[in-house]
């Protein structure tokens, strides 16, 4: 039985998380480590003055920092000796398939930017999340899916 309404692909706004933990490039590293442990975060993106993104700082960076500095008995630094200027980003907009394929073998989160402002994050488990909720929606309406979106959201994962 088809009914008229397809099922809509997810965009990143949908399945993100929209309150996002961030540091400022000139913090003191070890400010960052108590910001992002307390906070629970594995990593945050770096943003200026004018909110935008300019970098990602993860644990394995501040690992490397905090245990750098001890080892040799100087000053850990700022944010900005230590993180990371290479990162994705993927649009609000860009569909589920889109943000899988996105992500890297080295990635743990992907930023949702919309111009140049850091308006969320996604996981590798929250893009888990949201496939799994896909496939329980598309398993309980199979005829209703567009098709059209799948194939390209598919082509797409399969494109690396």
């Amino acid at each position: 039985m088809t009914s008229n309404h397809t099922i809509p692909m997810p965009a990143a706004a949908d399945f993100m998380t929209d309150t996002v933990v961030t540091v400022a490039p000139d913090s003191d590293i070890v400010e960052a480590v108590e910001v992002l442990t307390r906070r629970r975060c594995s990593g945050a993106p770096v943003v200026d003055t004018q909110g935008r993104v300019v970098g990602v700082l993860t644990q394995e960076c501040c690992m490397r920092a905090i245990s750098g500095a001890i080892f040799n008995a100087e000053v850990p630094g700022k944010v900005d000796d230590h993180m990371h200027t290479e990162f994705v980003t993927v649009a609000p907009e860009a569909d589920l398939f889109r943000v899988v394929s996105t992500f890297r073998t080295e990635d743990r989160r992907l930023l949702v930017v919309d111009q140049d402002r850091v308006v969320g994050i996604i996981t590798r488990g929250d893009a888990l999340r949201a496939l799994a909720a896909l496939r329980k929606v598309r398993d309980a309406r199979t005829n209703d899916i567009d098709i059209e979106t799948v194939a390209v959201g598919w082509s797409a994962l399969t494109q690396r």
